[in-house]
C-alpha cells in the first residue's frame, strides 16, 4: 500500500435533531493512500456524505461535536482555521457534488464558473486559455458543442448535463485529493460508462486520490482499487477492492454484494434484500452495530462493540465471529 495521502483517525461527528444527537459517525479510522481510487459504500445514512463533508470541512450549523483527527502533510484538518481550509478546496481537493444544480451558481454562465474554479490552481494563466482548457474538459464528459455551450446557464442545461459539467470542473482543479458523492447518479447508462472510462483515465494521467462514495457496488467494482464498507456510521471491512469482492468477511459486506442486480437476473426472479433497517443514529443500540439484522448473530454480539481487526497486509473487519 502506498504512503497514506490522509489518515483519518478515531473520527466521529454528532449533529443535533429534533429527536435528540445524532451520532452520524462513529470512531471511524482509515487512510487513503496516494494515487489510489477508494470506493466507500454502504446504504443510505450510513454516513457516506458526512464523511465526504467533513474532510472537506462543509458540516451544516447543526453540528454538534467534531472529534479525532485528519492528517494532511502534517496537519490536522479538523483544526486548521478557516482561511487555510478555504485555500485547499479546489486546490489540493475538489469535490463532485451529488446534486448540481444546488452546487452551481445560477446567476454564472458555465464559461465564468469553469474559469474561475481553475483560477485557484493556476491564477496566473489567461482567460483565454482556461476558457480553451474548460472547452476541451466539456467534450471530453460528453457535452455537444462545448465552446457555445460555455455561454449558457446551469438552468439551461439538463439534470444530467448539469452533473456533467460539475466533473468537468472538479476534474479541471487537478487537485491531489477529488471526492464524487455518487457522480453517476444522473446519467443514463451509456454515459455513466463514458464517466466511468473518463475518471480512470484521467485518474492515470493526474495520478490524484480519488474517493467515489456510491450505492453501486458494480460502480465501485468497475472504478476503484480499495474498498471502504460504512454501515450506520461504522466502518465495517475496509481492503482492495477485488479481495473484498471476492471473498467479503464481513456479514453486511456479503448482503450489499448479494444485493446487487446482475445481467443475468430473470423476469420473476424474487431480488435480495437485507431485512431490517439501518438504525436510528440518535439512540445507538450497544454491541454490532449491525447486530439487528446479522444473520450470524450470537448473543454477545449485542454485548460489546467489535474491534475493526486486521486480516493481511491491507484487510480490515469488524466482526467478533470472525
Amino acid at each position: 500500500m502506498n504512503d497514506p495521502l490522509l489518515q483519518i483517525r478515531d473520527l466521529s461527528v454528532h449533529f443535533r435533531t429534533g429527536n435528540g444527537t445524532a451520532e452520524v459517525l462513529r470512531h471511524v479510522s482509515l487512510d487513503l493512500a496516494r494515487g489510489r481510487l477508494v470506493g466507500v459504500v454502504g446504504e443510505s445514512g450510513s454516513g457516506k456524505s458526512t464523511l465526504a463533508a467533513t474532510l472537506l470541512r462543509l458540516l451544516p450549523p447543526n453540528l454538534a461535536r467534531l472529534d479525532g483527527a485528519i492528517t494532511f502533510e502534517g496537519r490536522n484538518l479538523l483544526t486548521l482555521p478557516p482561511a487555510e481550509t478555504e485555500a485547499l478546496r479546489g486546490t489540493r481537493f475538489a469535490m463532485i457534488f451529488q446534486d448540481p444544480m444546488t452546487a452551481l451558481n445560477p446567476v454564472f454562465t458555465i464559461g465564468n464558473q469553469l474559469v474561475e474554479f481553475q483560477r485557484a490552481k493556476q491564477p496566473s494563466a489567461s482567460r483565454a486559455d482556461l476558457r480553451a482548457r474548460a472547452v476541451r474538459m466539456l467534450a471530453r464528459v460528453g457535452i455537444a458543442d462545448p465552446a457555445r455551450r460555455l455561454d449558457d446557464y446551469p438552468h439551461e442545461f439538463s439534470g444530467g448535463m448539469r452533473q456533467r459539467v460539475m466533473i468537468a470542473a472538479a476534474l479541471l482543479t487537478e487537485a491531489d485529493l477529488l471526492i464524487a458523492d455518487e457522480p453517476t447518479t444522473a446519467l443514463d447508462p451509456t454515459i455513466e460508462a463514458q464517466i466511468v472510462a473518463l475518471m480512470r483515465e484521467l485518474h492515470a494521467e493526474i495520478g490524484s486520490t480519488m474517493m467515489l462514495i456510491s450505492h453501486s457496488l458494480g460502480l465501485v467494482s468497475q472504478l476503484c482499487d480499495d474498498v471502504v464498507v460504512l454501515y450506520a456510521g461504522t466502518v465495517v471491512e475496509t481492503g482492495p477492492m477485488a479481495e473484498i469482492f471476492r471473498n467479503p468477511l464481513h456479514p453486511y459486506t456479503r448482503a450489499l454484494i448479494a444485493c446487487e442486480i446482475g445481467h443475468d437476473v430473470a423476469r420473476g426472479d424474487r431480488l435480495a434484500s437485507i431485512p431490517g433497517e439501518v438504525p436510528d443514529v440518535t439512540r445507538v443500540p450497544p454491541g454490532c452495530i449491525f447486530a439487528g439484522r446479522c444473520p450470524d448473530v450470537v448473543p454477545a454480539c449485542r454485548e460489546a462493540v467489535p474491534e475493526l481487526r486486521a486480516f493481511g497486509p491491507d484487510r480490515r473487519a469488524a466482526c467478533s465471529r470472525l
